[in-house]
């Protein structure tokens, strides 16, 4: 079997035998799981770049290490499949990308754009919101979409604004949307429901948005538009009807998952990538014959899912890694350190996750590897027990926090290669004032929550 079969086939059956075990109680299924994650890192290996090789492969021998002292070989394998209840939800959400690239969806923003936008505070609005919206169900593959709709005569010299709005609205939506990895994995740890955390990171998304608006105020001056792309692709109010179509097909597919969540008792992290699934299949046969999305779904196995490489790699690799560190104690030496420094209440708790995440994100270390050792040890220690939602909304504000401002972030990588830039103008220089304001503001409501649930 070829590599490129093996990649895309190992990573479905790893996402497809998480969602049967969800649903069969067998003690075979999880071992499956876990074979399946096993040969999908393996087939990855060999296409990582040099610095994610490095860094998964650290993490790999890592665990080996730690297991073999422990629970031996058997538990490095079982321990593979630690992250993959949030995997299935990277893995099959993409699949929503197929119905709006052949709804043309892309290009109805695109004539909106060119009509409302007259000004670079404008253009900063818009594109938040629209990453914020789209980018919430699509990830990390909205942004050089959105970026390259945008490079246009008319808004080339804007390019800072645009990194800024692109990476402010991706980030933001890490706090809220059911869709990102970042919700996925916090809810696989705490004793948390995406109901509960969506208003607060929904709150301090649109409150960032506003936030972000008025810092460019000082920057805002008036767009040129070219005469050649001030004509419409489509009328505009076909363009507006078609947006609004979209953000209607998006509510009702997120509040699909949060009556389902309410009625069935079954994990939200279920839940997302079914829905994602059935949505793309009905929404894509309204623009597509059964065939064509035959071929859209093969398009999407043998391009989309070997390009998820690094991603599904580290994420599995970390997950083996958290499994090994809480095998070894070291939950306890975490509860120690934080003893050592007599924190007992989770509001001086949270300014120190703040601290620690950020502090190693910008020394290279991946936010994922801190968050699965910060969320498998707080989430199982007693002495925070009653502050899981708290925890829960800290440990997002200070990942939305890394996200766009450590110049070593997926996120702020993959815009220096857009915009052929240093990561660190991209991300601190740009971000961090942005950033720490709007966890400062979240962490105000945190301590209002806290004085409520008290």
């Amino acid at each position: 079997m070829k590599p490129i079969i093996i990649r895309p086939v190992a990573t479905l059956l790893m996402g497809t035998s998480y969602l049967l075990s969800e649903f069969i109680d067998h003690q075979l299924i999880p071992i499956l799981v876990s074979f399946f994650a096993m040969i999908a890192i393996i087939s990855f290996i060999p296409y990582l770049k040099k610095v994610p090789l490095i860094l998964i492969s650290s993490l790999l021998v890592l665990s080996l290490i730690f297991f073999i002292q422990g629970d031996g070989l058997w538990g490095m394998f079982i321990g593979l499949n630690t992250n993959v209840s949030v995997l299935a939800i990277f893995i099959f959400v993409p699949l929503i990308s197929i119905p709006i690239k052949e709804g043309n969806y892309l290009t109805y923003m695109e004539t909106v754009f060119n009509h409302y936008i007259k000004t670079s505070q404008q253009l900063y609005t818009y594109l938040t919101s629209a990453l914020m919206g789209i980018g919430s169900v699509m990830n990390l593959g909205t942004v050089p979409i959105m970026y390259q709709l945008t490079d246009t005569k008319s808004y080339q010299s804007y390019r800072l604004v645009r990194t800024r709005a692109l990476g402010r609205g991706f980030a933001m939506a890490f706090m809220w949307s059911p869709y990102f990895i970042s919700v996925a994995l916090i809810i696989s740890y705490f004793d948390v429901t995406w109901i509960q955390l969506f208003p607060i990171g929904i709150s301090m998304a649109v409150i960032g948005i506003f936030l972000g608006t008025l810092m460019e105020k000082k920057h805002d001056e008036p767009i040129q538009i070219h005469a050649d792309e001030n004509d419409t692709i489509v009328p505009i109010e076909q363009a507006k009807r078609k947006l609004i179509e979209l953000l209607l097909i998006i509510m009702v597919m997120t509040a699909v998952i949060m009556v389902i969540e309410f009625q069935v008792d079954l994990s939200v992290l279920t839940i997302i990538p079914i829905i994602a699934i059935v949505f793309s299949v009905i929404w894509s046969l309204f623009y597509q014959s059964v065939k064509q999305f035959g071929k859209s779904l093969l398009n999407f196995t043998q391009e989309r899912l070997p390009a998820m490489g690094n991603e599904l790699s580290l994420f599995i690799a970390a997950g083996a890694f958290g499994s090994a560190i809480l095998d070894a104690g070291a939950s306890d030496w975490i509860i120690y350190f934080i003893d050592l420094l007599g924190i007992s209440h989770v509001l001086i708790l949270i300014p120190l996750i703040l601290i620690v995440v950020n502090v190693l994100s910008f020394l290279g270390i991946h936010p994922i590897i801190t968050m699965t050792a910060l969320g498998i040890t707080l989430s199982t220690s007693p002495l925070f027990a009653d502050d899981h939602l708290l925890l829960s909304f800290g440990l997002l504000a200070s990942w939305m926090v890394s996200v766009i401002s450590s110049p070593f972030s997926g996120l702020n990588l993959l815009m220096s290669g857009l915009t052929q830039s240093n990561p660190i103008a991209i991300g601190p220089k740009n971000n961090l004032i942005f950033a720490l304001t709007l966890w400062g503001i979240s962490y105000l409501v945190m301590v209002v929550l806290y004085v409520i649930l008290s």
